[in-house]
């Protein structure tokens, strides 16, 4: 028996107002500056209760109380990923994880309540849970190459402020979207919050090889970067559905209507590809492609939302794997139709 269950056969009063204690670091650090009534919403205690526990965090050092509202501290940031590998163990989830893992051939699941889709809200919590898979994992030395998105921002924003020399790189270049979203800031946030350095790549997806060998030839600072992105120890990406990705991408409208023709549904790293895992069109870039995914000791992919379940099952089979950290709308509808394929591959 593990030792936080003998704890919990113990003292079981102590074990609760942990992991109430945990929730209220976990809701501080998405919404901070934060006051004590929204907090006791949040996480559905009483305000007498977030008191007293807000309260003897700050005698701890892990909060700080000001007119602005609550705030974790450095002591307080500090403690919060590892502590969720106690906290964030759900009974409830585990054969869920455990049934995703083996449809997705993923090395490990992180579900995540709710649905992206109906609540916004749960992307925060998306992001970070993937930002506490990640934080575990740095170390100083590395290279983290990420990319872009919403749910990538998000995993950027939720990271806790650390100490580590590590270097942030575009896992590929850019493409037409809000810049807060585009993989040159997710970087810049990431190693911002995790106390590295960051490298650009001024370059968008979608050139030609000709284009970018004579860019290599021009500029010795792309082809350096290039070199560090191939050499990146961990690697935090998202996945997208392929009709909204191929307008992000500004695919001409004759690609993109063969590509929806063809049966595209998941887009990753500039790869489109079919419910079963048959890769559609590769767009030409300057970044980390599939092949390079199993010399990768660690990826983290952070997704969710029903709406993404056939991409995210669609880029798993082509071959996207690793730490998947995703909610329970994106899980539900992967085992939907896992389960609906298996029924129609019975014979009659």
């Amino acid at each position: 028996m593990e030792e936080d269950s003998l704890m919990a056969l113990l003292v079981p009063e102590m074990m609760e107002q942990a992991a109430e204690r945990y929730e209220l670091l976990r809701q501080i650090a998405l919404s901070q500056p934060v006051g004590r009534r929204l907090l006791a919403v949040q996480t559905k205690l009483t305000e007498r209760v977030v008191r007293s526990h807000v309260e003897a965090m700050e005698r701890s050092g892990l909060v700080t109380i000001q007119p602005v509202g609550i705030r974790l501290t450095a002591k307080g940031e500090m403690v919060l990923a590892p502590l969720s590998r106690y906290f964030l163990k759900r009974p409830s989830f585990a054969e869920l994880e455990r049934q995703l893992m083996v449809v997705l051939s993923m090395k490990q699941v992180i579900l995540v309540h709710g649905d992206m889709d109906q609540n916004p809200a749960v992307k925060q919590n998306v992001g970070q849970e993937a930002a506490l898979a990640l934080s575990r994992r740095l170390k100083s030395g590395q290279i983290l190459a990420v990319s872009g998105g919403t749910t990538m921002a998000a995993l950027a924003a939720a990271l806790p402020h650390l100490s580590l020399d590590v270097t942030v790189v575009p896992a590929r270049g850019g493409f037409g979207e809000k810049i807060e979203y585009q993989a040159n800031t997710v970087a810049a946030v990431t190693a911002e919050k995790i106390g590295g350095t960051y490298r650009m790549l001024h370059i968008p997806d979608g050139f030609s090889p000709a284009l970018i060998d004579m860019l290599r030839k021009e500029s010795p600072d792309l082809v350096e970067i290039e070199a560090l992105i191939h050499r990146a120890d961990i690697l935090a990406i998202g996945v997208g559905e392929a009709n909204r990705m191929a307008q992000r991408h500004q695919l001409e409208s004759g690609r993109k209507n063969r590509l929806l023709t063809a049966g595209a549904c998941g887009e990753a790293l500039g790869l489109y590809a079919d419910i079963e895992g048959h890769v559609l069109y590769r767009m030409n870039n300057v970044g980390i492609a599939l092949e390079e995914l199993q010399s990768i000791p660690h990826v983290i992919i952070a997704a969710g939302g029903a709406s993404k379940g056939a991409a995210i099952l669609a880029m798993a089979r082509a071959g996207v794997r690793g730490t998947l950290v995703t909610d329970e709308g994106a899980c539900r509808e992967i085992l939907r139709i896992a389960a609906e394929e298996k029924l129609h591959a019975r014979p009659s």
